[in-house]
């Protein structure tokens, strides 16, 4: 049966504005907190010391964000979410102030690990609050705007960490997550729905399947982060893909055979589910992933400033928050979404084909042109993947669905990211590494064409 939500459709309620004011803000700070220590990072090194392990100050939040996220989904499904959703808020603003007291780098990539298990609960359980109160034709609406902050953090970040480093000092770029944060508290404890409507399914949390899960997907990153993919035939890569192979068989047979696996296998044998992991884990791998390296790669071909490359990330928001305006309006109005995911991977596949035959004889504007073009077809479907999950998902299982997606989403930015990253590092070319991600979203295309004719319900059922 198709998940429901609590509250009609109706009329915008006072809790629902207090609690899409709650979620701007809180993903705010948790998509900004992945980029803001960038331009802080000399600052602090010449603080604490320990250059040798600053990239771990970025890795470790990374790392423990996507281990956490299925053991809270999971967690919310079986003792509710919004006080597990408070708990997390809360540790995510007490771990930003204890990083701000840091004074050595060791203690800094610890408390910042801590500050990602909070923050990996804050991103799945804001979600999954949501469905709890909205109807699913109304929750691309509702959640546009924190689309859009999301966003735009994730831009604004190493700007923001940079005026804040040169004026207050590196401590402060976690110590302004104390303000806001206890604004989004206070939000949240008088908007997130107190209970469900439905009983919670039994069982406890499968801890030894977290811990393997834990060691697989560590493994994973490490393996296509740290070792990198051209080192993979050396004893150390070798070493690593063994671990990342043998504990991921471990975990699969796990969920296989246990009776209350960390990801229910309901989740997983539900096509929607599935086809929307997979959609997440392409705009992961081939959008958000190229995110970090298109200013450089526009600074090298154009030759132009890096002020000026860095503006393109503006071309790619603008589009990608007008396509999710947009077709968020549409579905609100006919519940018909199937095509969407279609035209976005496809649209944006386009783009990738056009931005192949970047050189140096275009303009700024012309690239901005087709960055904008990506924009578009990515917001197409880059939110609507988690309201497919959300509303094909028993509703006592809505929390671990929802995770799923996120988990597949997070996968595919740090496989892209590295693999992109290997590819500049090899002086490959631009033009194929654009022609590869396009491939990456004709897959995703013809991977949609297996949802189901389905409609979003206009109202609330339970």
């Amino acid at each position: 049966m198709p998940h429901a939500t609590l509250l009609s459709p109706a009329k915008p309620t006072t809790r629902h504005r207090r609690l899409q004011i709650a979620l701007l803000v809180v993903t705010f700070l948790t998509a900004m907190d992945q980029t803001i220590v960038a331009t802080a990072l000399p600052a602090i090194v010449r603080d604490v010391g320990g250059r040798s392990a600053m990239g771990w100050v970025f890795a470790g939040y990374t790392l423990a964000m996507t281990i956490a996220m299925p053991v809270y989904g999971r967690l919310g499904d079986l003792r509710g979410r919004r006080s597990i959703f408070l708990l997390c808020l809360a540790g995510f603003v007490t771990s930003s102030v204890a990083c701000g007291l840091a004074t050595t780098m060791p203690q800094l990539v610890g408390l910042r690990a801590i500050q990602g298990l909070a923050g990996g609960g804050v991103l799945v359980l804001s979600q999954a609050v949501v469905a709890d109160a909205v109807p699913a034709r109304q929750r691309g609406q509702f959640m546009a705007p924190v689309g859009f902050v999301f966003a735009v953090a994730s831009v604004i970040g190493p700007l923001v960490g940079g005026a804040l480093t040169d004026t207050l000092g590196w401590r402060w770029v976690f110590w302004v997550n104390l303000p806001l944060g206890l604004i989004a508290v206070v939000l949240a404890l008088r908007s997130v729905p107190r209970g469900r409507s439905v009983a919670a399914p039994s069982g406890r949390l499968d801890v030894p399947g977290a811990l393997v899960y834990g060691i697989a997907v560590t493994a994973l990153v490490a393996l296509v982060g740290t070792v990198g993919l051209t080192r993979w035939l050396t004893p150390a890569g070798g070493g690593v893909a063994v671990v990342a192979v043998l504990a991921s068989a471990v975990f699969v047979w796990r969920m296989l055979r246990h009776d209350d696996p960390l990801i229910p296998i309901t989740v997983l044998r539900d096509r929607t589910i599935r086809v929307s992991s997979w959609l997440g884990f392409t705009v992961g791998a081939a959008v958000f992933a190229l995110v970090g390296f298109l200013p450089t790669i526009v600074q090298t071909i154009l030759e132009v400033p890096a002020t000026a490359s860095g503006a393109l990330l503006l071309a790619l928001i603008l589009g990608m928050m007008a396509s999710v305006f947009g077709t968020s309006a549409l579905i609100s109005r006919t519940g018909r979404y199937r095509r969407l995911p279609l035209v976005g991977c496809l649209v944006g596949a386009g783009a990738m084909l056009a931005l192949s035959g970047l050189n140096a004889a275009w303009s700024l504007a012309h690239t901005a042109v087709w960055v904008g073009v990506l924009g578009v077809g990515t917001g197409c479907y880059m939110q609507l993947v988690t309201t497919m999950a959300q509303d094909a998902a028993p509703p006592e299982l809505v929390g671990s669905a929802t995770a799923t997606v996120s988990l597949g989403r997070e996968l595919g930015v740090t496989i892209g990211a590295a693999s992109i990253g290997g590819a500049l590092a090899t002086r490959s070319d631009a033009g194929s590494l654009f022609l590869v991600l396009g491939g990456v979203l004709a897959v995703g295309a013809l991977v949609s064409l297996l949802l189901p004719d389905h409609q979003f319900a206009a109202e609330t059922s339970r």
